[in-house]
């Protein structure tokens, strides 16, 4: 990964997404307590991480992509065969709102994936989620597998970008996400397939993952979820 990267502060466009009303963090990483070369601290400046597999490392990042200057870098090779990822897990499980999840990514060439970004219960110690997003070898974002609309959006390979996904949980669950950055645009707009539903009111927690048989490569830093106060 080019660490010379320069850019407008991706954290500080995040932030001017976020502002407009009160709200409470649920979570928020940008992998400060970790140590380079190793996996992620499990204690987060909110909330808090837990790693799944092997091929989970904290990286240096631009400083202009993160304010710590860390990355957690997500790896899956044909061997071993495990599932690697991190689930961000809040504070607490809030009930129905307005959530708002944002991140900032780097994706190299060459990295097939698809990368996941996935929205689950609180609890989970499963993969299953109630939305999640993948981030496709033709630089698209396709929404639950293809089965909630087309994929949507552009995104660039060896810089970084961001992604905002506002949660409406409701009696219909809805989400409104967002692509920013150099590079990167589109919107799209979706509601929570019925199964999932039930999951939906126990949002609890966010991760970041390649799934098994999939190989690639990828790095998630500035990770924040906040709920809207009434």
């Amino acid at each position: 990964m080019a660490l010379h990267i320069r850019l407008p502060a991706l954290s500080c466009i995040a932030l001017l997404l976020l502002t407009g009303c009160s709200s409470e963090t649920l979570f928020r990483s940008d992998f400060s307590p970790s140590t380079i070369g190793d996996p992620p601290a499990q204690t987060q400046p909110v909330g808090t991480l837990k790693v799944w597999g092997p091929g989970v490392t904290v990286v240096a990042a631009p400083p202009d992509a993160s304010p710590s200057g860390k990355w957690v870098e997500i790896t899956r090779t044909t061997s071993p065969t495990a599932t690697p990822g991190i689930q961000g897990q809040f504070t607490r499980q809030a009930g129905d709102g307005i959530y708002t999840f944002s991140a900032v990514l780097y994706l190299p060439t060459g990295s097939n994936g698809p990368s996941t970004i996935q929205f689950e219960r609180s609890g989970a110690t499963d993969f299953k989620s109630f939305l999640h997003l993948d981030f496709m070898a033709d630089n698209t974002v396709r929404i639950d597998d293809g089965y909630n609309g087309p994929n949507f959006g552009n995104f660039p390979r060896n810089k970084p970008f961001g992604v905002q996904v506002t949660l409406n949980i409701n009696a219909s669950p809805s989400a409104h996400i967002v692509l920013y950055g150099d590079g990167a645009s589109g919107t799209a707009d979706c509601t929570v397939l019925p199964p999932f539903r039930g999951d939906a009111h126990l949002f609890g927690a966010v991760r970041a993952w390649i799934g098994f048989p999939n190989e690639g490569t990828f790095d998630i830093t500035n990770i924040v979820v906040t709920k809207r106060n009434n």
